[in-house]
């Protein structure tokens, strides 16, 4: 082989060896996730803020190995954050996205594609798009132009799931003039200019308000049905299985369906920082069992004091901590529940 001919294999090599482009390929057959076409049973958990700074990302990389031994197999950040930390890394009317923000998020995805981790990239965050000293989109176009900048940035990806906005019915995004976020059709809308972009991207969206969520899920251009649940859920007693049954019910297709926020701010009640009740966990637990009934319903822990403590002055920690006492404070209870009869 002559040096030329060597040069091009090496090059081929080693831009395999490095481009992610070979990540794991997840896909949607019917109700269920497949990656790499084995079947892949989601236990996922919700680390918004993870790319907001470098210390977070750095933390949650270092805890991905615990997360992969405890089952967790997804997580859930969003590009503009949560309670735990929020920013808005758009500029140049959405059409760019910081870079080093940008970097911590590539680095966070390459890190869980090294262990079979899928990562649900969200988009937009209520607390975010409502203050006009943060947010940098002043348009629907920048809104759209925000979407489809995700969607280029994150094309050679395989393992991810692009979610549109975080809680779509949020009544924070009522003062966001330029965009209704509110309304489940322009949800769809950004949904279909992603497929237009990138037509195998898997993408999801949804909110915790239930007939939303229906025209959401019903639409052919959402792959996933992504919703929450919240403290009125709690005490009517509806909890993530029941929600399934209604979804079905009101003509939702066999799609999977996501809950990527349970009880969302009701779980700031468990102070000191990762200390549960008895009941706490107690209603944690009847979550898993409605996904471990239910085929096609999947739920993602979420903990306001734990991965999102900044919002209620306690720091964010993205490691899974102790049993969730006062002297082993943490949630890796929760996922030690899961692996129960999994071993």
């Amino acid at each position: 082989m002559n040096k030329t001919g060597f040069l091009f294999l090496l090059l081929i090599y080693f831009g395999q060896w490095n481009s992610p482009a070979l990540s794991q390929e997840l896909k949607v057959n019917g109700q269920f996730f497949t990656l790499d076409e084995k079947p892949f049973d989601m236990w996922g958990v919700r680390v918004a803020s993870a790319s907001q700074t470098k210390e977070f990302t750095k933390s949650l990389i270092t805890s991905l190995d615990d997360y992969k031994e405890s089952g967790i197999n997804c997580i859930s950040v969003f590009l503009q954050g949560s309670s735990g930390g929020y920013s808005d890394p758009f500029g140049d009317n959405g059409k760019t996205i910081d870079k080093k923000h940008l970097k911590r998020l590539r680095q966070i995805i390459k890190a869980c594609t090294k262990k079979d981790i899928v990562v649900i990239v969200g988009i937009f965050y209520q607390r975010t798009i409502r203050d006009p000293e943060i947010g940098n989109l002043k348009s629907e176009e920048a809104i759209r132009n925000a979407v489809l900048t995700v969607t280029e940035k994150l094309k050679p990806f395989k393992n991810i799931i692009i979610n549109i906005a975080n809680e779509q019915n949020s009544s924070y995004y009522k003062g966001y003039k330029p965009f209704n976020f509110n309304d489940p059709d322009n949800i769809i809308s950004l949904c279909k200019e992603i497929k237009q972009t990138d037509p195998n991207r898997i993408v999801g969206a949804g909110g915790y308000h239930d007939s939303s969520n229906v025209v959401i899920g019903k639409s052919e251009y959402v792959d996933v049905l992504l919703f929450d649940t919240f403290s009125g859920d709690i005490e009517k007693g509806h909890d993530s299985g029941w929600h399934y049954n209604y979804f079905k019910a009101e003509g939702v297709p066999e799609k999977p369906i996501v809950n990527v926020e349970i009880f969302g701010g009701w779980t700031g009640q468990f102070t000191p920082q990762g200390v549960y009740t008895p009941e706490g966990k107690e209603i944690h637990w009847k979550e898993i069992e409605a996904a471990k009934k239910q085929p096609g319903l999947y739920v993602h822990f979420h903990s306001n004091t734990w991965f999102q403590g900044a919002g209620q002055d306690f720091r964010n920690r993205f490691d899974l901590g102790g049993m969730g006492a006062l002297d082993d404070p943490g949630v890796r209870w929760y996922f030690e529940k899961i692996m129960e009869g999994n071993e």
